[in-house]
């Protein structure tokens, strides 16, 4: 079983001795097996400081160079990391061997200051809340940490009329040969970092019911989570789905079932040209810009209402806003989008009764195609 390194937080590694006046330390990066690689990504040289007998690296930045954070595309949900190092005295002669750590699973995931140092968080559900909200007939897609060779059930009235299985994309298609909800989804872990998130894939959920729940059940330490499914049947507004890269380094799936607008933000430079036609009498066409526009362009962004959720959402979407890759699908189309909103007040069902969260978003591009 894998350390877990959550990468978007430092990670130290302390080197010390009483004979330590330097220290070489090689890191690797690798995808694939535990032992696949031999080849040390970077090589890091440090001095000890004054009487100090030790030395501490940190490389989290380092490694994160080596994971890929796309949607529909090639993705890298996590990357072996190991390092070694050789520590030398004041003459320049090696202190003992060379001392090699075990590989260290990376996934691009943090902690907050109350986590502490270093923190692995779950192994198991890899999103804060239990409860999904999801939109009557919408798929529905939650990760887990595959690892620890879980196995996971549904309950539900309707198990025929539903199928689901745990895929390795997030957006990855009902391909036909999917269980229904009789069965039982089991997965173990091959080691390949390819397989380390998996994603569990419900479609047809127009066939489920309100109180229908998943039962996870981790097959290395017997601990149970349970995943309540709460449908939402929206008929005034168009619902819209937005994806991001939670804490725990896994896509996450959050719906905005109210309200929502769309605005467009316009630049552009201008210039003032004579338009004065000299050919014959001076005179000028009244129908020419004499304030000339150039180089316009727009942003569009979309202001979005969550509806009304529970007090424990409030760090779904605090991990929303620290989200560094945003999706919204709009219009059947997923595209990229920055969150916008750059403050938020936590909402308590005491101080607010009912909690609706507003936020905005800027698609991530111009609106006019200026890629080149």
């Amino acid at each position: 079983m894998s350390t877990k390194i959550n990468v978007r937080s430092p990670y130290f590694v302390k080197v010390s001795d009483a004979s330590l006046s330097s220290v070489v330390f090689r890191l690797y990066v690798w995808e694939g097996l535990p032992g696949a690689t031999t080849t040390a990504k970077y090589t890091f040289q440090k001095d000890a400081i004054g009487t100090d007998t030790f030395v501490v690296f940190e490389f989290a930045d380092y490694v994160r160079d080596f994971i890929e954070t796309e949607y529909n595309d090639y993705s890298t949900n996590a990357v072996w990391v190991k390092w070694d190092y050789q520590i030398y005295d004041s003459a320049g002669d090696t202190v003992g061997s060379l001392v090699t750590s075990s590989a260290h699973l990376a996934l691009d995931g943090y902690g907050y200051f109350e986590d502490g140092i270093a923190p692995e968080l779950s192994r198991q559900l890899l999103q804060t809340n239990t409860s999904i909200y999801y939109l009557d007939g919408a798929d529905i897609v939650f990760p887990v940490f595959a690892e620890d060779n879980s196995t996971i059930t549904i309950n539900t009235d309707a198990p025929a009329s539903m199928n689901w299985e745990d895929v390795t994309d997030f957006w990855e298609d009902y391909d036909g040969t999917w269980g229904d909800g009789t069965s039982v989804i089991n997965w173990t872990d091959n080691n390949h970092t390819d397989q380390k998130i998996k994603y569990i894939k419900i479609t047809g959920t127009e066939a489920l019911g309100d109180n229908d729940y998943a039962v996870i059940t981790s097959g290395v330490s017997g601990p149970t989570t349970t995943i309540y499914l709460k449908k939402v049947c929206e008929p005034k507004y168009t619902p819209v789905e937005v994806i991001f890269y939670n804490k725990f380094g896994a896509m996450q799936s959050l719906w905005f079932f109210k309200r929502s607008n769309t605005t467009l933000s316009i630049e552009s430079e201008t210039f003032k040209r004579n338009i004065i036609d000299f050919s014959s009498t001076p005179t000028y066409n009244t129908a020419k810009h004499q304030m000339k526009s150039f180089n316009v362009n727009g942003v569009e962004s979309l202001s979005l209402n969550t509806g009304y959720l529970p007090e424990n959402f409030n760090d779904v979407i605090r991990q929303l806003l620290l989200s560094e890759e945003v999706w919204a699908s709009v219009g059947g189309q997923v595209l990229p989008v920055n969150v916008k909103t750059e403050s938020l007040t936590y909402k308590t069902s005491v101080n607010d009764k009912l909690i609706n969260y507003s936020l905005e978003f800027d698609y991530a591009f111009d609106k006019i195609n200026n890629i080149r």
